[in-house]
């Protein structure tokens, strides 16, 4: 892939986006929201995400997220008392929410460990979740030796 056709999303403190992004322009990359990669800041934490209900936003922080699922090309974030669409792309906020005990068990959903309520082994080596809010989620068979471990059960 040629680098002039490469989209990049920087995520990292305000002060350094500016300067970060010259670089990359400078360097032959597109910036863009809708990017093929997303060059993080090592130590970088976002405090939430910015989500869309009707035509209100509101800014959701990550305790009251209880799961992210994707569908076609939209993106919802779950709260005990809403759904909002959310700008993010999935594969970014698993990368992001990787390390506030988040875990994607799925190819379209990422859940919060904090908000499942219970967990039902099912057939086909998959598991059943029962999250706080009583939607059932499935942990598939290619996403559930991760999930185990995510929680301490090996």
């Amino acid at each position: 892939m040629e680098v002039r056709n490469l989209k990049v999303k920087v995520v990292c403190k305000k002060e350094l986006q500016k300067e970060l992004e010259e670089r990359l322009k400078k360097a032959g990359f597109q910036i863009s929201m809708d990017a093929d990669f997303v060059l993080k800041e090592v130590d970088y934490k976002q405090l939430g995400f910015l989500g869309q209900k009707d035509d209100a936003y509101t800014l959701i922080t990550y305790q009251d997220i209880l799961y992210i699922e994707a569908f076609d090309h939209d993106v919802f974030l779950k709260t005990m008392s809403a759904s909002y669409k959310i700008k993010e792309k999935l594969y970014e906020i698993a990368l992001l929410l990787e390390d506030e005990g988040f875990v994607r068990i799925n190819k379209s959903q990422v859940v919060n460990i904090k908000a499942i309520k219970s967990m039902i082994p099912s057939f086909n080596s998959r598991m059943n979740i029962l999250m706080k809010n009583k939607d059932m989620l499935y942990v598939s068979r290619n996403y559930l030796a991760n999930f185990k471990e995510s929680i301490g059960f090996k």
